[in-house]
């Protein structure tokens, strides 16, 4: 009988340390896969909508009303309006609209993900904090 004990406490030591690890792992991966800098809404649809590489700057919203997010792009990274349409283009996005006129720089991208329809504006301003390195996304799905 003590033996049984001992060794049904050791199982039971055991599937507790894998459910742990398990536990464990799967939050380090959610979290690298963030981006650095504020953190994103916890709806933000991030597997299907890729930002640009950079830091967050700031994001707001929720599934009901979209969202609202402001990356920084890295200072060498070229024209970051160009690499937020091709990061979405090479995910599926198509283009509907794009406004390369003026100093505000704005172009509309559509994809249609599982049953969601997503729609996205990004934008660059020279009036940004970041200047035409910070990126504003808005994100809608329905």
């Amino acid at each position: 009988m003590f033996r049984f004990d001992w060794l049904a406490r050791a199982l039971l030591a055991a599937v507790a340390m894998m459910a742990f690890v398990g536990v464990v792992s799967g939050c380090g991966t959610a979290e690298e896969s963030a981006p650095p800098g504020a953190p994103l809404p916890a709806d933000f649809p991030t597997s299907e909508v890729p930002l640009i590489d950079g830091t967050v700057l700031s994001a707001t919203g929720d599934a009901d009303h979209g969202w609202i997010v402001t990356m920084q792009g890295p200072a060498n990274g070229g024209n970051q309006l160009d690499a937020a349409v091709t990061k979405l283009t090479d995910d599926g996005y198509e283009v509907n609209s794009r406004d390369d006129a003026g100093a505000e720089r704005t172009a509309t991208l559509t994809a249609r993900k599982g049953d969601t329809t997503f729609t996205v504006v990004v934008g660059v301003s020279p009036q940004a904090a970041g200047g035409t390195a910070s990126v504003i996304y808005q994100v809608s799905a329905r």
